[in-house]
């Protein structure tokens, strides 16, 4: 990194700092003069039928540096996103509904990810989903805490860097079939079936594609209280089988992760294994461990992940901290600061900065 990239950075992070501190005193300061009221929430409720309609847009600015001429800083983008959850609960407690979510580009991080559109159906015997949507290996799987923009697997990747995998290499938003059961002990455990999954469909080499056929999730949860903590282990399994065409492996991706929750605590970590998954080269086998400490409450929060990632001809490793700050009801002010270092073993390193602000304005 150069050293003008550096104080860029500094710059950045110091006036991201102070602009946090002044809004958290001037909302302070404020909310002690009168109670802050949110808008109106765009809900329907009638005879068992309820309908909520989440809409909003987030503004984001970043200034980053790894090393690569054919990136600039700063940068800046705009996401608008609508989500909407329709339910209706017949007289014997069986839910029925549908959710769909939309966004104007692919976030990479966990919030405000769209794309999904499902029906679902829950009882006491477990719930049902059917359509685009996670799967079991991720929904399921405990990993380094995220707060807001994600940190090792969040926004910042959309500028400059590689995510960390945090879980199983899974099917993501592809067409499935998923059985969630319901908790039984502290137990819980999940299955999907995917019959395609396509990724970059229409590129005319076949080997940039991603097309794989026949793909399950699987996933484990377990849960107890020990004390004033709550203490959790997970397990997860994705498995496919890759179209020859596109002369990639199988997909073949498992992770064991846990959690230790006390209040508003989080702290979290896991092991992934990638092996060959879907690779066009063999002998790859990725693997990564990571882990993170939170602390969230519904004003603010915040959380620092790490995450090593390694494979047979590279090593990335990532340090993030960031969080949010409520500066309203309806908007959120969210950060990250992303150190990004890759290394391509014999070949050359790349080491950086990310810096990423966000307002968030939902309705």
């Amino acid at each position: 990194m150069t050293i003008n990239a550096k104080i860029l950075s500094l710059y950045s992070v110091a006036t991201l700092g102070t602009a946090i501190a002044g809004a958290t005193a001037a909302q302070a300061q404020a909310d002690e003069q009168q109670e802050t009221k949110a808008l109106p929430r765009l809900e329907v409720q009638w005879e068992g039928i309820d309908i909520r309609l989440t809409a909003g847009a987030a503004a984001q600015g970043a200034v980053f540096d790894d090393d690569d001429p054919a990136t600039d800083s700063p940068d800046a983008k705009v996401d608008l996103f609508a989500r909407l959850n329709a339910q209706w609960t017949s007289p014997g407690g069986i839910i029925l509904g549908v959710n769909a979510e939309q966004n104007s580009r692919r976030r990479a991080s966990e919030v405000l990810e769209a794309g999904e559109i499902y029906g679902f159906a829950a009882s006491d015997y477990g719930r049902v989903e059917v359509g685009l949507q996670d799967g079991p290996a991720d929904t399921l799987a405990f990993a380094a805490p995220l707060v807001a923009l994600g940190q090792v697997r969040g926004e910042f990747s959309r500028y400059a860097g590689t995510q960390a995998l945090l879980r199983a290499l899974d099917t993501q938003d592809a067409f499935k079939v998923i059985y969630l059961s319901p908790p039984v002990g502290g137990l819980r455990g999940g299955v999907s079936y995917s019959p395609k999954v396509r990724r970059n469909a229409v590129a005319v080499d076949s080997r940039d594609r991603i097309e794989v056929n026949d793909a399950f999730e699987f996933g484990v949860q377990y849960q107890q209280p020990v004390g004033d903590w709550i203490l959790g282990a997970s397990g997860g399994y994705a498995t496919g089988d890759a179209d020859p065409v596109t002369t990639r492996a199988d997909l073949n991706s498992w992770s064991v992760g846990a959690e230790a929750r006390r209040g508003p605590l989080r702290i979290g970590a896991a092991y992934v294994d990638r092996g060959d998954s879907n690779r066009l080269d063999r002998g790859f086998d990725q693997w990564e461990v990571n882990g993170g400490v939170g602390w969230v409450t519904p004003e603010w929060g915040a959380a620092g992940s790490v995450a090593l990632t390694r494979a047979s001809d590279r090593e990335n490793r990532l340090i993030g901290v960031g969080g949010f700050y409520q500066l309203h009801p309806n908007i959120q002010i969210r950060a990250d600061i992303v150190s990004i270092r890759e290394e391509r073993f014999l070949i050359s390193t790349d080491s950086g900065i990310a810096t990423v602000v966000e307002v968030l304005f939902t309705i």
